[in-house]
């Protein structure tokens, strides 16, 4: 599967349940696996709009790249 294909799909994954895609992204970057822990999470990054699921430090190589 190649880059466009693999973001449509995943595209379509966010728009159908991005409840469930974030706590799948957390629990496989932080091998967290109890879905009451990754609802608190999910919760948290919902009530904070500074959190990301990726990390900042893509900001800062995405602007030496412009």
């Amino acid at each position: 599967m190649d880059y466009k294909a693999m973001r449509a799909r995943i595209e379509d994954m966010v728009k159908d349940n991005h409840r469930d895609f974030v706590k799948a992204m957390i629990s496989i970057e932080n091998g967290i696996n109890d879905e009451s822990v990754l609802d608190k999470l999910y919760d948290a990054y919902m009530d904070n709009d500074s959190l990301n699921l990726l990390n900042e430090e893509f900001d800062y190589l995405i602007e030496d790249l412009k």
